[in-house]
């Protein structure tokens, strides 16, 4: 036997030895520079929520660092080579993948250190002048889109470590703990990209587009929300925002004025002539801002390209990031006192100039504080927050931003749920600010059976929680300043619901099920003296509040609120039949029996999708 022979085996077992000594040193800097940039990327987000773009800047570049030695540790030769090395391969390979997701959640976080000083802060780009500068816009949406792809590039790293090899625990839990703050990052941009994507168009980029911006008034309710205050053509071209003469739909005698216009396709709630007003009777803001829009045209002969209805509750919270503003006939509002000042103070106001004056400078003001320099996303978040309950509705004609709000759940639409529902709206059928002090408590009992029909009751018990009469003239009724409350209380039911009973404070009245897009409502009109209450109950059978899979019946319910100063309170008890019990209650529900639960809320303010199982 040749020398070369004997010594081949030597060798080899050397080199292996050699090998799995560079791949032990190599992997060992791993886990520390791994701990320091994820301490640096976290070091990086306080920073920039308090502001200091400095210092984030800087947090970034040290976790890119850190990042570096990770990658070259695990992505060189040796680590390609030590992915196949049987026993410890598994683990290499999950330390590669991790390495590829912190090295594409240091990317996420260099593209924000590049583009929040551009949105916010002193320095800020974006919008000066009363214009948005749309190349800002565009790097922007460039920026987003790459943060979108980084982003989901990390959750597949992530997805692809078994954690079934040596050191399993740790990559487990690093894997686990990354996971919990990718995933709710991907999901809120995968979400808002679609209009990201759309911002350009949006704000005239490709042209000029017109828009019309409603003031709701919450102390006189529609079954959207609040009745429009004032409506203001807007125009935006290139970025720049011109504002045109606001409209007060109370004086203006053209939008007081019954007239026709063009009616949306099944809308049952346009009826020949109306005023502009009551374009907005219909609950989901996909019908009443077409509506409002057709109004419009036929008031002004001008096609809108959509609208947005804000309310003044939304315009307390942008105030509470803004500061106080200064509106005229009213003074200095801040987010404490806006919604009494504006709409809950009708007594102490004489001139009702002052107060339509106040109504024309809204909407200036609120564009004004949107879109000022500084704090753009917590502004944008505040108005989503807004829209959960109703206060803010962005109604596009053209489909492609429409959908794309559809994911922001910023469009005012009701739920498309198969099962249980509970949507209760009031309008105020006597022109009246008296829902300003409206107080509602909806209470559902549900009883369930074993194919996940139910049987329903829904009580909805009104208070016309005003306060004494102050004027020396007499109340006659209506106005601004009357106590009394004339409500039109619509039920907006589950799709197929049978409704068997209504009363009011137990008597029985005669009632008729109308149709609004395939789900079935009813609405009855009852008259409020100061302080009273009324109920008026439902019952009515449910084919499939609940839904029935092996052993398991999962009752589910979704929930849509209205627009009101105070939340409705709201209480769902579902009762399972013999023979089923309950599994873990989720939160917000409580126990009353091995087959019975309660959710309750005090004030209703956002669309809840509930679910509840028993076995």
């Amino acid at each position: 036997m040749s020398l070369l022979s004997r010594l081949r085996k030597p060798i080899v077992l050397l080199a292996a030895l050699i090998g799995m000594g560079a791949l032990g040193f190599s992997v060992a800097r791993v886990p520390g520079a791994a701990d320091a940039a994820r301490a640096e990327l976290a070091a990086a987000r306080t920073a920039m929520e308090s502001g200091d773009h400095k210092g984030a800047t800087a947090a970034v570049g040290r976790a890119r660092d850190d990042v570096e030695t990770v990658q070259i540790g695990v992505q060189g030769p040796v680590g390609f080579l030590g992915q196949w090395v049987p026993v410890v391969g598994t683990s290499v390979r999950d330390i590669r993948h991790l390495g590829d997701a912190l090295d594409a959640v240091t990317t996420v976080a260099e593209l924000g250190a590049d583009t929040y000083p551009e949105i916010t802060g002193p320095d800020s780009t974006f919008f000066t002048n009363g214009e948005v500068d749309i190349p800002t816009l565009r790097r922007l949406v460039d920026n987003a889109r790459e943060a979108h792809e980084q982003l989901a590039t990390a959750r597949a790293e992530l997805g692809g470590i078994e954690a079934t090899g040596p050191g399993s625990a740790r990559l487990e839990t690093a894997r686990d703990e990354a996971l919990a703050q990718v995933d709710p990052i991907y999901d809120n941009l995968d979400a808002t990209m679609p209009l990201v994507r759309e911002l350009p168009d949006i704000l005239g980029a490709e042209g000029e587009r017109k828009y019309l911006v409603a003031i709701l008034n919450p102390a006189e309710l529609r079954y959207s929300g609040g009745t429009p205050l004032t409506l203001t053509p807007i125009t935006v071209l290139d970025g720049r925002i011109e504002f045109e003469e606001a409209v007060d739909t109370e004086s203006n005698r053209a939008a007081f004025q019954p007239r026709y216009w063009r009616k949306v396709k099944g809308n049952p709630f346009h009826k020949g002539r109306m005023r502009l007003l009551n374009a907005t009777i219909p609950p989901s803001w996909p019908v009443a801002g077409e509506e409002t829009l057709n109004a419009w045209r036929s008031i002004r002969g001008r096609n809108m390209a959509g609208l947005f209805a804000v309310d003044v509750i939304a315009l307390a919270r942008l105030a509470g990031l803004t500061g106080p503003m200064e509106v005229p006939g009213y003074g200095r509002v801040d987010a404490d006192n806006l919604v009494e000042t504006l709409v809950g103070s009708y007594d102490r106001f004489t001139e009702v100039s002052e107060r339509k004056a106040a109504n024309r400078a809204l909407v200036p003001l609120f564009v004004e504080r949107l879109l000022q320099t500084g704090g753009l996303p917590d502004k944008i978040e505040v108005l989503t927050e807004a829209a959960r309950g109703r206060h803010f509705a962005a109604y596009f004609r053209d489909q492609d931003p429409q959908r794309a709000l559809s994911g922001m759940a910023v469009t005012g639409d009701l739920s498309a749920t198969e099962n249980d529902y509970l949507g209760v709206f009031t309008q105020n059928v006597v022109p009246s600010k008296s829902d300003y002090w409206q107080s509602r408590q909806v209470r559902s009992d549900v009883r369930l059976r074993p194919d996940g029909s139910a049987r329903v009751a829904v009580e909805v018990e009104i208070h016309n929680d005003s306060p004494p009469y102050v004027s020396d003239e007499p109340d006659y009724g209506q106005g601004y300043t009357t106590r009394f409350a004339t409500q039109s209380v619509g039920n907006f039911l589950p799709r197929g619901a049978e409704v068997e009973a209504v009363s009011v404070d137990g008597a029985p009245i005669d009632f008729v099920v109308g149709d609004y897009f395939g789900r079935p409502y009813v609405r009855h009109t009852i008259a409020f003296d100061p302080q009273e209450r009324h109920v008026l109950r439902l019952e009515y059978d449910v084919p499939a509040a609940a839904v029935r899979n092996g052993d398991a019946l999962t009752y589910r319910l979704d929930l849509d609120p209205q627009g009101m100063v105070r939340g409705q309170s709201v209480s769902a008890s579902v009762h399972f039949p013999g023979g089923f019990e309950i599994d873990s209650l989720p939160a917000g529900w409580s126990a009353s029996g091995p087959r019975s639960a309660t959710w309750t809320v005090d004030a209703l303010d956002e669309s809840p999708r509930l679910a509840l199982t028993a076995r």
